[in-house]
């Protein structure tokens, strides 16, 4: 004890019993097979019910049109009413599509500079916002503009020691993706599903507001309409998210039941 060098580090640990421990033998590195099923069937009834009842909304308000409380057939309700929101999310989805395409193609391209790349551009472009608002003479949107850049340079600050543990993560699952290409066939698949969710829910949600939505005239013979039920803006707003999360999630588990593999 009069020898002991205090300069050294003290190790703790916990002494184990390696003729307890259980046999592993056997053990090959993956989980257990479990069986198909369906495990949140309460759920699904309700995924079932949701889709069911938008296509009716749009079956019944959006493509028959209907009557109007006068008993004449009301024009605007019938599908050609309804084109111009149509196309809006026609090409919003196509838009999304490709882009998901190029994003894709950039993505197996560049895996290792990807991060990097991306958190500069970040701060480059804020700072840019900035210096933009600054000589237009936009005070407000300078000072917004320098204050994102701050917390920009903070942030890549911070984590640009990390980057290299995540571009690590990022080239291992690129390259999982690579050996499976399949996958991506079902990933476009469900991203038309949502694409088409998206058109049917829009047609939805503009026959609903053209249903609830009564116009007078006042005293001074200007139509004053009403505003849409909140009721059913929050009914609609949460079928669609709760449509769109089941897709993104079943997307999800698929990717990670063969990468997995």
């Amino acid at each position: 004890m009069g020898n002991y060098d205090e300069s050294l580090p003290v190790v703790t640990g916990t002494v184990v019993n390696n003729s307890t421990k259980e046999d592993n033998s056997d053990f090959s590195g993956k989980g257990e097979k479990q069986t198909p099923k369906c495990r949140d069937p309460i759920f699904a009834l309700l995924l079932y019910i949701n889709v069911a009842a938008i296509a009716g909304v749009v079956g019944v308000y959006g493509v028959d049109g209907g009557t109007s409380d006068a008993g004449d057939t009301d024009e605007d309700t019938t599908i050609e009413g309804f084109e111009g929101y149509i196309y809006v999310a026609i090409a919003t989805g196509a838009f999304g599509l490709l882009f998901s395409a190029l994003s894709l193609m950039v993505l197996m391209r560049i895996p290792q500079i990807l991060i990097k790349t991306s958190l500069i551009m970040t701060v480059v472009l804020s700072g840019v916002w900035a210096a933009i608002a600054f000589a237009a003479g936009n005070l407000v949107g300078g000072i917004i503009g320098a204050i994102i850049f701050a917390l920009s340079c903070c942030y890549a600050y911070s984590v640009w020691s990390r980057i290299p543990f995540a571009t690590a993560n990022l080239v291992t699952a690129c390259k999982a993706v690579s050996s499976n290409c399949g996958i991506t066939i079902a990933a476009y698949f469900f991203a038309a599903l949502s694409f088409a969710w998206s058109v049917l829910w829009s047609v939805a949600i503009v026959a609903v507001q053209d249903r609830t939505t009564t116009c007078v005239e006042d005293e001074n013979g200007i139509e004053v309409c009403e505003s849409i039920n909140p009721g059913f803006l929050f009914l609609l707003f949460l079928s669609f998210f709760f449509t769109q999360q089941v897709i993104q999630n079943t997307l999800h588990v698929s990717v990670a039941g063969v990468v997995g593999k």
